[in-house]
């Protein structure tokens, strides 16, 4: 990074896209392409807009249409420009996927009670709480895949190593940060959104992605103080 903040990288063009799709996945990391809707449509989670499915169906779309090149997980970025939207995926060497019980996620305070379909919980919350129980497993941060095995009350976990990952903050009323303004609040906000500002953050601190886990009064209300975990 030249301290330049990345808004939106889809400036690349489809065959770009299709070069970097050819090459290997680097040795560790996080890795990022435009996704077309053919892409997404072959990984078996179609999207042709981002308003119109829920976190956890994007977050499905998003791992397998990584798995479908080679990467071990993956997340949009919350961009989207015509058909194309942004994915970040990572290497097998730089997360750790794990099945858990659904009881260990709901029991952080940040999970909205009484909600048992991932597809029913606030982007926000379920982030929070994926990335709590990661911590306490020993990790920095993580994200849950969006696939849940409900019979056997199963919920799939991504957790990202602590040495790999650097904590980020911004207020709510941070010019720099076109995703934020003062009256954002991640209780409400879609989950295309959080992962844009959570991008945005991120990138300005020189990292590639990261999501965010908490948020606090800043003491000028209506602005809140957000904290991000940022990896690359």
């Amino acid at each position: 990074m030249s301290g330049a903040v990345r808004i939106s990288r889809f400036v690349f063009s489809f065959m770009t896209a299709l070069v970097a799709l050819t090459s290997l996945p680097a040795l560790a990391g996080v890795v990022f392409f435009d996704t077309t809707a053919a892409m997404r449509s072959a990984a078996g989670y179609p999207i042709s807009n981002r308003t119109s499915v829920t976190w956890a169906y994007a977050n499905r779309s998003a791992e397998a249409v990584c798995a479908m090149y080679g990467y071990a997980r993956g997340m949009y970025t919350g961009e989207q420009a015509g058909e194309l939207m942004g994915v970040h995926c990572l290497t097998h060497d730089s997360v750790v996927w794990m099945d858990v019980p659904g009881g260990d996620i709901r029991r952080w305070a940040w999970w909205q009670d009484g909600v048992t379909n991932l597809d029913q919980q606030g982007a926000f919350y379920a982030q929070a709480a994926a990335s709590a129980e990661c911590g306490n497993r020993g990790y920095g941060t993580g994200f849950l895949t969006g696939f849940q095995n409900g019979s056997a009350d199963f919920m799939g976990l991504n957790c990202i190593p602590r040495d790999g990952v650097q904590y980020a903050g911004a207020r709510t009323d941070d010019t720099r940060f076109t995703g934020l303004s003062p009256n954002y609040n991640p209780r409400y906000a879609p989950w295309w959104s959080l992962r844009s500002v959570s991008n945005q953050v991120c990138q300005y601190y020189g990292y590639e992605t990261g999501v965010m886990w908490t948020f606090a009064n800043s003491g000028t209300y209506p602005v809140l103080s957000l904290g991000f975990i940022c990896f690359s």
